[in-house]
């Protein structure tokens, strides 16, 4: 091997030092709730740029190409952390909402975009002079390209895989000696500070043993392609004789799954994978006879048929119901797609059978495209959750959708911050005229999620409605603060309860026509309401669960309580009892 494409080993294990460390840290700043770990905005930068700036230079980096490598590398990085910054402050204000879809969303966007910038990065470092490359660079070779892709892909699922072993083996090796009741491997197994730097350290190792044999991933790419191979013409068949039966079956079928678009979008990406796997090598390469490839090509001419399709579909759902994040990515998917689409269809109609000669052109522009497709996702310029809130508002002020069957859930549960400040906006312009509507919004965002800080005794009083008044419930009571301890205790036995946010109302009814008044506290929330009857029993205080009946969804009773619509309703039916056993007739 040439010593200017010899791996630089040293560099590798002390970058794999920098990157246990670094991380480490990190996970402790948030175990400690220290700064970092409070701030999710300097957290999610300093993350993505500890991994993502030694993972590419892993593996782009060679003896030879150190410094062209550092001047790609580290630019590129330092961009996704920005990236990761902007991601990390969509999780703020903390502890009101769970943000995480947008998290796992940048975490696979920006994988795929080191995967792309990196087959361009080991292109631009792999030249020689200045000139060279400008030359180069403009003459890049999808063959290339795709060769490099496919090593690095195997390179780091192979690295992935000998870390996952060598950690399975370090358990193995702990529980045998806690046999032997030695129970210090099996501690250290549990430290942050011993589990991050070791297993970055194996990641390390990996990539020089892995990078020191690439002709092993070669050989794996080749037996991939072959399988490919076979593969494509079946999948061809199958594209073609969906499109040849829908005249006669019509998209309604299609649309009555749910899910169409989405399966005509998986045909047309899985034809494009199985296309470029196999003919990687452009126009020098006819894997098969005229005929066939001739069938190959008449499928990926029609093609852009199945993007009319999914555009179609796309289009009824969105004039339906608006943009939503779902519908947001399946219209970035649709227009990749068709871009590759209409680009290979634009190479058949003037090269014909040699339309392959177009195929490199379109794959190195595209993959610009695509690179700079899931970069923009992640930023102010395209955010998916903004879009989607601003469409779901939009509807409701255009009176496209009532109030009443307006989705607020949605924007908790999907929208992150962007659904928490047009949720807030909402609220205020509701103001007075629907205070049902604005009790969901105050029940969405508290602070449910904060158990380092729950809820204390006197906040609980502020949340407490009392009927007919708290002067005549508590003059009825020895003790009243006994039964509030009681009621507070109980909704507070547990960090997981979700008592923040929910509304209680503390009534008295004589429920069983004794002349004594029953003490019933409701809990009402969003998804849910429910009640208990209270009673003291030996000096102590402890709850009966009522079943309720809520046909209406009803989720503020405030208003209906205010009124005194509030009534005791005898059961229709008596139980009957024979001995023990008791029947009763369920209500409908």
């Amino acid at each position: 091997m040439d010593k200017d494409f010899a791996i630089p080993r040293p560099l590798i294990i002390i970058l794999a030092i920098f990157q246990g460390i670094t991380l480490t840290l990190l996970y402790q700043s948030v175990e400690q709730q220290v700064w970092p770990g409070t701030d999710s905005v300097w957290l999610t930068a300093l993350i993505t740029f500890a991994i993502s700036f030694p993972l590419l230079t892993y593996l782009c980096v060679n003896q030879g190409n150190i410094k062209k490598t550092l001047l790609c590398v580290l630019p590129f990085s330092l961009l996704l952390s920005l990236l990761g910054a902007y991601v990390g402050l969509q999780q703020q204000p903390s502890g009101f909402f769970n943000n995480g879809l947008v998290l796992f969303s940048f975490a696979v966007t920006s994988l795929i975009a080191s995967f792309k910038a990196l087959m361009y990065f080991q292109h631009f470092t792999s030249q020689g002079t200045e000139l060279t490359q400008q030359r180069e660079l403009t003459q890049i070779s999808y063959s290339s390209l795709f060769t490099r892709s496919w090593r690095n892909f195997i390179v780091f699922a192979e690295c992935v895989l000998f870390v996952g072993i060598f950690w399975i083996i370090l358990h193995l090796g702990a529980s045998l000696f806690a046999v032997l009741e030695i129970n210090i491997f099996r501690e250290l197994l549990q430290e942050s500070w011993f589990v991050i730097p070791t297993l970055n350290l194996a990641f390390g190792f990996a990539i020089i043993v892995f990078r020191n044999i690439t002709h092993t991933a070669d050989t794996i790419a080749t037996i991939l392609q072959t399988l490919i191979k076979f593969l494509l013409p079946a999948l061809t068949l199958v594209s073609l004789g969906f499109l040849a039966t829908l005249p006669f079956t019509g998209l309604t079928a299609l649309w009555e799954t749910g899910s169409g678009s989405l399966l005509v979008m998986w045909l047309q990406a899985l034809t494009l994978f199985f296309l470029n796997a196999v003919y990687q090598n452009e126009s020098h390469q006819r894997p098969y006879p005229n005929w066939l490839h001739r069938l190959i090509y008449l499928g990926v001419a029609l093609l852009p048929i199945y993007s009319v399709i999914s555009a179609y579909g796309l289009w009824l759902r969105i004039d339906q119901y608006g943009w939503t994040v779902d519908r947001c990515w399946a219209f970035l998917v649709w227009g990749l797609l068709a871009c590759f689409c209409s680009g290979y269809l634009f190479g058949i109609i003037k090269k014909r059978d040699a339309w392959l000669e177009t195929l490199s052109t379109v794959n190195v522009r595209m993959g610009l495209v695509v690179l700079l497709s899931v970069l923009l996702v992640n930023s102010p310029l395209v955010n998916f959750q903004r879009l989607s809130a601003d469409s779901q508002i939009s509807r409701l002020n255009q009176n496209l959708v009532t109030i009443e069957d307006f989705d607020f859930y949605y924007f908790d549960r999907s929208l992150g911050r962007q659904g928490y400040l047009a949720m807030q906006a909402l609220k205020t312009e509701l103001g007075d005229s629907a205070p049902e509507h604005v009790a969901i919004i105050d029940r969405m965002y508290t602070e449910r999620h904060n158990t380092a800080n729950p809820l204390n005794i006197d906040e609980f009083k502020t949340i407490i409605s009392y009927w007919p008044n708290q002067a005549s419930f508590e003059e009825k009571l020895d003790d009243p603060d006994a039964l509030l301890e009681a009621v507070y205790d109980s909704e507070t036995d547990s960090e997981w309860k979700s008592y923040r946010g929910n509304s209680y109302y503390f009534l008295t009814q004589d429920l069983n026509d004794d002349g004594q008044v029953e003490f019933i506290v409701i809990t009402e929330k969003n998804h849910h309401t429910s009640a208990n009857l209270w009673l003291k029993e030996n000096d102590e205080w402890t709850s009966r669960y009522m079943t309720s009946f809520n046909p209406n969804k009803e989720n503020f009773l405030k208003t209906d309580l205010e009124k005194n619509k509030i009534e005791i309703v005898k059961p229709k039916w008596n139980k009957l009892r024979i001995g023990d056993v008791e029947f009763r007739v369920s209500q409908d």
